[in-house]
């Protein structure tokens, strides 16, 4: 995914560096959000679901929607490489192509499961 221009491959380093950092700010944040609200379950359990709905929700979407599209680029590049004319990839492409919709599919299987349990409460 980087070009071979070396000014255009550093701007283009420079942002896939600048969005892993602030996905890892913005889970670590989700995550210490999300002990707090355990925390506050355990005295007010009609509130914290509320804040959960609120705040948490739309972050942990953006989280899988973030994931998804990360795993469809990793499974497309993947399978740009598995039916590459050249022999020496094809390997590493489904491996990569398997790899993308894990990360695709598994986010969206456990959000699933969210909606599902906030359905029955």
């Amino acid at each position: 995914m980087l070009p071979t221009n070396p000014t255009t491959r550093r701007l283009a380093l420079a942002a896939w560096i600048i969005g892993a950092v602030s996905g890892s700010i913005g889970v670590w944040w989700l995550s210490s959000y999300l002990e707090t609200l355990t925390a506050l379950a355990a005295t007010d359990r009609a509130a914290a679901l509320e804040l959960f709905r609120s705040r948490a929700l739309p972050a942990l979407i953006l989280v899988v929607a973030v994931a998804v599209a990360s795993g469809a680029v990793l499974l497309r590049q993947g399978l740009l490489l598995a039916r590459a004319p050249e022999q020496q990839g094809h390997l590493l492409g489904r491996l990569m192509a398997a790899a993308g919709f894990l990360l695709a599919a598994i986010p969206l299987a456990l959000i699933s499961v969210v909606f599902w349990l906030l359905g029955r409460v």
